[in-house]
């Protein structure tokens, strides 16, 4: 088993090319896996056999994976300065019209930012302030078939939000989530409310804000919370450290390969591919 996580973000439009918009990126990449022989399944397809030790040849496989979970996840929105952006789900929509049947299984994993306060301040602070940061369209991606939605904590522990619980605890990295107060806040209480507002496969699977990970999550408290509530627990959490996943893999340190910072093209993905045969 080596399998590649592929990381998007689809607020990434700088422009309408390759290297600068991860939608035109994720378009094209499709084409290049399916053409390279490798399966999309679903991420938490690959964390199960994980989990379990099967190491299974045959076909390779590769995830995908989008992070932050703002609306260009799911709805085509008119960019200001660059025109309509496809969503991420309708890229992958388009594909399984274009090619059908070569990809039966095609799927991405949304992880998303909980909370619904901190989304609407992000908005504004992060994007243009036009309300492209909503959840009213979970349930639907979910019920697609074509994705999921996964935990990328309460509120990203991000360095442009205002008023926190934790003061002495420092914004802008998620490294200074380092006592079970403050990873509770970010990482039980999102994980419990994607349980019950939106549940589906992807749900336990929790990516670390800005791929920050530290000794205390990865040692303590992640196998701490999962051995004390195993169903309100993440079952695996995903860095962004770039390598492959594998049967010695660490559950709470999963690596994923991210676009524009890890590939910049298709010939670059093809080494990231080729190392995974």
């Amino acid at each position: 088993m080596k399998v590649p996580v592929l990381t998007y973000h689809a607020m990434n439009v700088g422009g309408n090319d390759y290297a600068n918009n991860d939608h035109v990126a994720l378009a094209s990449d499709l084409r290049t896996l399916t053409r390279a022989g490798f399966a999309v399944e679903p991420l938490r397809h690959v964390v199960d056999r994980l989990l379990r030790g099967d190491a299974r040849d045959g076909r390779p496989r590769v995830a995908i994976c989008c992070d932050d979970g703002s609306d260009f996840d799911y709805r085509d929105i008119e960019h200001p300065t660059h025109g309509m952006q496809r969503s991420m789900v309708n890229v992958l929509r388009d594909f399984q019209r274009e090619h059908p049947g070569a990809q039966p299984a095609l799927h991405i994993t949304c992880f998303v930012i909980v909370s619904p306060q901190a989304r609407t301040e992000l908005d504004r602070t992060c994007m243009i302030g036009r309300g492209w940061w909503n959840d009213d369209w979970w349930r639907e991606a979910v019920a697609s078939g074509l994705a999921g939605i996964g935990n990328h904590s309460w509120d990203h522990h991000h360095g442009t939000l205002g008023a926190r619980p934790f003061a002495d605890a420092a914004l802008g990295t998620f490294c200074s989530v380092d006592r079970d107060e403050i990873a509770d806040h970010e990482i039980l209480r999102a994980q419990r409310h994607l349980l019950e507002a939106v549940p589906n496969d992807a749900a336990p699977l929790f990516a670390y804000p800005y791929g920050e990970h530290n000794e205390f999550l990865v040692d303590s408290y992640l196998p701490r919370l999962a051995a004390r509530d195993p169903q309100a627990a993440p079952l695996a959490a995903f860095t962004t450290e770039p390598d492959y996943l594998t049967a010695a893999s660490p559950r709470w340190r999963l690596p994923r390969f991210v676009c524009g910072e890890h590939w910049q093209s298709p010939a670059e993905l093809d080494r990231i591919l080729e190392g995974a045969r």
